[in-house]
């Protein structure tokens, strides 16, 4: 791979953030367990319900991207 090209550079630079990346993880992984158990306090038809959900939907994703990245920041520093 060409070293230097734009992909290159921007895992380089998400990779010297992989401490703040995993804070961030374990705040979302906090905030899951939270909205879980919120979720499962809610009655089943209240509107609080379907906040809840689509907070519980954007926390998830912050969450599996923050993993990914640390996915990919781990095989880049192993050589893939």
């Amino acid at each position: 791979m060409i070293a230097g090209t734009y992909s290159d550079r921007f895992w380089k630079t998400i990779c010297e953030y992989r401490s703040a990346v995993v804070l961030l993880l374990g705040l979302e992984a906090v905030l899951l367990a939270l909205l879980v158990i919120a979720l499962w306090l809610q009655p089943a038809g209240s509107e609080t319900r379907a906040v809840l959900l689509a907070d519980f939907v954007l926390v998830g994703t912050g969450f599996f991207a923050a993993a990914s990245v640390l996915y990919c920041c781990r095989q880049r520093r192993h050589g893939r």
